[in-house]
């Protein structure tokens, strides 16, 4: 028996190793097809830049204002993934072309992971599934030729998911410090994974009912202070660094204030975000970026907050928007333009990401029935990202960069309802083709 289950898994294994090859081919291909001569601008540049200072020496500063000669303490973005481009930076590999592809080195990865999470949810064939699909998936591939942290985020989110399965198999506590070790990693990429803490971390514990209530809450205690653990060497930085408590990023509060003004609520962006109006508190009140971030936060803060008191009438009409826009059920079209004016994707890798991503979420609400169906293993560990992803969304605005940590969960979900229905399309074969033999020959005339 266990020589049959080393082979099984050294297959799985080896069919997950070619799908991850595939999937670093497709990504490579993107890279050197269509971004080849990116120019990065906006959140990409600070990336880029950001992590070229880094491995230079100069900390956590602006790249903007370093152009300037001057060195300006930055929290805009939280730090994981300007750390994992700097790995190569050091190595004398600080070009964009090299950050590209060592992005598409952890987009990889995710695959992999993916691969994994089906695995535990439905087996070898589920496992195999998801990782193809996640393999060519445009909403996966696509961030990977952006320099942007939701390669690192997607590829923490999905490594959260599986070690929670992994937890569910065998609880304990250092396994469910572990997933509260990849959620902490997570919000050091993108900040609203700290929000898998109590979607995700504190469940896991708590719905253990073949465990003490002593030790639940226990465990779920010591897993948020892992978390937290993980993330307090860049809180007690930024401490040492900005007047005012800066907890994950500066950028948050220049966000809100993009989001809530008259052309979000109103205009043709409503449900989404428009620079100018933060560039318009800024000029109000003499802002120009140059000064302790903290500071200037609370002021672009007490902005949005005016305005949402100002117009708690619109907000219900706008949350729906913003809900809407975030799964592409509001003016697709437009959906589809957004992304190529704000994300920077190709005109034809929005329309592919839009049309994958209706077929993996239709799919991914049959593979969510079979899942609850079956209760071989919980469902609400792939519906956390899902959830985290829908609060950020009503917090903030609608962005298809927003998703990109809940799609992996999607193909998964997808991937359980394809294999659900090859067995039983094979069944069915089956069931008629001996139902055919088994009929009375017709007599010879």
């Amino acid at each position: 028996m266990s020589d049959a289950v080393d082979a099984r898994a050294r297959r799985f294994a080896a069919f997950l190793g070619a799908v991850a090859a595939v999937a670093l081919a497709v990504r490579v291909a993107y890279v050197l097809v269509e971004r080849r001569d990116f120019d990065p601008g906006g959140d990409a540049y600070f990336y880029h830049a950001g992590a070229n200072l880094l491995a230079d020496g100069h900390g956590f500063v602006s790249p903007f204002h370093h152009l300037e000669g001057r060195a300006v303490p930055a929290a805009e973005h939280p730090p994981l993934y300007l750390v994992y481009l700097a790995i190569p930076s050091a190595l004398g590999l600080g070009g964009v072309l090299a950050h590209l592809l060592w992005s598409c080195v952890l987009g990889v990865a995710t695959v992999v992971v993916t691969g994994l999470v089906g695995r535990a949810v439905g087996g070898d064939r589920v496992g195999l599934l998801a990782a193809a699909a996640a393999a060519v998936h445009p909403n996966l591939w696509a961030p990977d030729g952006m320099l942007q942290a939701e390669t690192a985020s997607t590829f923490a989110a999905t490594l959260a998911v599986w070690l929670a399965y992994r937890y569910w198999a065998r609880p304990g506590g250092g396994r469910l410090a572990a997933v509260a070790a990849a959620v902490g990693a997570g919000a050091l990429a993108r900040s609203e994974l700290a929000l898998l803490v109590p979607l995700l971390v504190v469940p896991l514990a708590l719905a253990r009912r073949d465990r003490p209530w002593r030790t639940r809450l226990r465990w779920a205690a010591a897993a948020t202070l892992t978390a937290l653990a993980v993330v307090s060497p860049w809180l007690v930085y930024n401490a040492t660094r900005f007047e005012h408590p800066v907890l994950l990023s500066t950028q948050i509060d220049q966000l809100l204030a993009s989001a809530n003004c008259d052309s979000t609520y109103f205009g043709s962006l409503q449900g989404y975000y428009d620079i100018t109006c933060a560039m318009a508190v800024a000029r109000r009140e003499g802002l120009d970026g140059s000064g302790d971030q903290s500071e200037e936060g609370r002021v672009y803060r007490r902005a949005a907050l005016d305005y949402v008191r100002e117009h708690l009438g619109e907000l219900p009409r706008v949350t729906a928007v913003r809900l809407l826009r975030s799964v592409a059920l509001y003016a697709p079209a437009r959906h589809v333009r957004m992304d190529v004016f704000f994300e920077g994707r190709e005109t034809w890798v929005a329309w592919a990401a839009l049309f994958a991503f209706y077929t993996v979420a239709l799919a991914a609400v049959a593979g969510a029935v079979v899942v609850r169906r079956d209760r071989r293993v919980p469902l609400f560990p792939l519906l956390a990202p899902v959830g985290m992803v829908l609060v950020t969304v009503v917090v903030t605005y609608a962005s298809t960069r927003f998703r990109a940590a809940a799609e992996p969960v999607l193909v998964v979900l997808a991937a359980v309802a394809a294999e659900r229905a090859g067995r039983l399309l094979v069944a069915a074969a089956r069931r008629k083709a001996a139902g055919g033999s088994a009929a009375p020959r017709p007599r010879p005339s």
